[in-house]
């Protein structure tokens, strides 16, 4: 588990981000920090929710990011009854 208040320094480097596409403008946020890769929660241990890119890329605007990526998986293929194990990932930097 990663926290902002944690993350949101000068001193930090985060060696990825990548910023999770949910559902309806909801964003989830997965760091690899110090050789672990766990998603950004909030005081409850719950993933932190963000409502949009420019919110996460503010939150750790302190902290040095070398690279950083927006993923959306569709759901498409399993509401038509596409095949199975497929992987319709879309990756852009941001």
């Amino acid at each position: 588990m990663h926290r902002l208040e944690h993350l949101n320094r000068q001193d930090v480097v985060i060696e990825e981000l990548v910023i999770h596409s949910i559902e309806m403008g909801i964003y989830l946020a997965q760091v690899n920090y110090d050789d672990k890769v766990a998603f950004l929660v909030d005081a409850d241990n719950r993933p932190q929710r963000f409502l949009s890119v420019e919110q996460i890329k503010q939150s750790l605007s302190e902290a040095t990011v070398k690279a950083a990526w927006l993923q959306h998986q569709s759901a498409y293929d399993e509401m038509i009854g596409g095949p199975d194990k497929v992987d319709n990932s879309l990756r852009i930097p941001v």
